[in-house]
């Protein structure tokens, strides 16, 4: 049975940005998580947007994910260029973050999406055909229990304008289509579905099943 998850960051809680060396986090829609840099600024000061999906974590681990979407509003901040690059990564924390630095939130790099990302909204689509890279690191990533992604790109600016692929993201919106994890195996005849797991240190941990198919493990 396939099931659909969605959640919104855009609150004082879920979504916000701090610079790349300050500890100070700047929470909520008006804020936004922002990358890149805003006028005259240095590395140390290139933001660090963090966004967390409530529940994420809880409702996916170990789930087959089938395809993922987000929606992406943005303010009008930055160039309104129609090849900026957005840059996503992982999360440290699953939380939105009080007391580190903005670069403490930064774990590796997921993928890239390039659009205007200026005073609109667009939605991305992604699956094992579109999008596939960012499809494949975002869903092994969600699997995984994560709930948080971070932008961050790096980028400086001169005294006279944002960098080149500063924004703003205001709101974003993830929907992710999915099915559980699970096998079947014959009972006196009747086929059962039931979830895998395993047994860590007397804790029992759901995992996803896979399969060898001529040297691939494939996901089931």
């Amino acid at each position: 049975m396939a099931y659909t998850f969605t959640a919104t960051a855009n609150s004082n809680t879920t979504i916000g940005y701090a610079n790349y060396g300050s500890t100070t986090w700047n929470k909520g829609s008006s804020s936004g998580a922002c990358q890149g840099a805003y006028q005259g600024t240095s590395a140390s000061t290139s933001r660090v947007g963090v966004m967390v999906f409530t529940n994420a974590g809880a409702t996916l681990k170990g789930k087959v994910i089938q395809s993922i979407a987000l929606s992406i509003t943005c303010s009008s901040a930055g160039s309104g260029s129609s090849s900026k690059v957005l840059t996503f990564h992982k999360a440290t924390q699953q939380s939105f973050p009080s007391g580190i630095k903005g670069s403490a939130m930064i774990g590796d790099t997921l993928g890239t999406l390039t659009d205007k990302f200026y005073g609109n909204t667009t939605t991305h689509y992604f699956t094992p055909l579109t999008n596939s890279d960012l499809y494949y690191a975002l869903a092994a990533y969600l699997r995984a229990g994560n709930s948080a992604l971070v932008l961050y790109n790096g980028e400086t600016s001169t005294s006279s304008g944002y960098s080149t692929n500063y924004a703003r993201v205001t709101s974003i919106t993830i929907t992710v289509y999915y099915e559980s994890a699970t096998v079947w195996y014959n009972n006196n005849g009747t086929w059962v579905q039931c979830a895998v797991y395993y047994n860590n240190g007397g804790t029992w941990v759901q995992v996803a099943p896979y399969y060898n198919s001529g040297g691939t493990w494939v996901q089931v």
